[in-house]
């Protein structure tokens, strides 16, 4: 039996490409936003900015001007919390210390860990063998990309691995929640509420720790500011769109396959237009997570 009829198999392919390529460069385009605004700031301008193109289009051009339930509020709040708040702000903190293509590979080892915490919630039955095999091939190339990646950036590098860590759990838990809490609304509608709450959150964060306080307008490049608007309209509109409809219209090991198809994508921009050296070691460790996931995956759909 196919997994999906024509017309949701044409969604699902058309949505895999897009998240594929979107949140592929992503990481990079938060590597040159950096280089002209702090990271929360960043992150609540990014979806803040993507929340209310989406809630205009919705509420004005849709014309869907019906206002959320205090359910649907709550679900929405502690989803945008987790993932938004929690995984975009430690994103960026995280890309102030370390490449934009180490960034891709560790984010790899996502479905790994979203295996692991699925069975330990019961939310999905123990992981076979060839699964458990996956997850240590997986966590030792996690390993061996860390290590690496420290020596090349000494103690800073260190605090960026351990922010991008707190961010793909935040991705993760966030991922869970929303899979089990259907919100009942049109799930467009939904990211719009969504993105505009985490934006505010952050901007209220970014603020209390003193961000803005050396922050310019003038002090922008055009670079950064390009970089930004590919972040809005790419990575949060249509990235996370298409990462959500897949969430909730497809099994889980195929809405986060986008995990070990982004890194290859992150690692030969950032080598491109990043001037980022790629190490035998980041080959090695490359490799090593991208097979280990491919066996979670085979090992997920039996």
């Amino acid at each position: 039996m196919s997994l999906f009829n024509n017309k949701k198999l044409s969604l699902t392919i058309l949505c895999l490409s897009a998240l594929y390529l979107t949140w592929g460069m992503v990481y990079l385009s938060i590597r040159f936003a950096l280089e002209s605004f702090p990271p929360v700031f960043l992150s609540s301008i990014r979806y803040m900015s993507a929340g209310l193109l989406i809630l205009i289009w919705v509420f004005f051009i849709k014309k869907d001007r019906a206002f959320p339930t205090i359910t649907q509020l709550k679900i929405m709040f502690i989803t945008s919390l987790f993932m938004i708040v929690i995984g975009g702000s430690f994103l960026n903190i995280s890309g102030c210390y370390i490449n934009s293509g180490t960034i891709a590979l560790l984010m790899g080892s996502f479905p790994l860990w979203m295996v692991i915490i699925s069975w330990y919630l019961g939310y999905d039955t123990r992981p076979s063998l060839q699964v458990f095999i996956g997850l240590v091939g997986g966590f030792i190339g996690v390993i061996v990309l860390a290590i690496s990646t420290g020596h090349m950036g000494g103690s800073n590098a260190i605090l960026g691995i351990i922010a991008l860590f707190v961010s793909l759990f935040g991705w993760l838990i966030g991922s869970l929640y929303s899979k089990r809490h259907d919100v009942k609304m049109s799930l467009i509608k939904s990211l719009g509420f969504q993105m505009l709450m985490g934006g505010l959150v952050m901007l209220i964060i970014s603020n209390i720790i003193g961000e803005l306080d050396n922050f310019s307008i003038s002090n922008v490049t055009t670079k950064s500011l390009f970089s930004t608007i590919h972040l809005v309209l790419f990575g949060s509109i249509v990235g996370y769109t298409c990462y959500f409809w897949l969430l909730h219209n497809s099994p889980t090991h195929i809405a986060i396959s986008y995990a070990y198809v982004e890194p290859i994508v992150a690692v030969i921009l950032g080598a491109l237009f990043g001037n980022e050296q790629i190490y035998s070691s980041t080959i090695f460790a490359c490799v090593l997570i991208i097979i280990s996931v491919f066996f979670v995956i085979k090992g997920q759909v039996k």
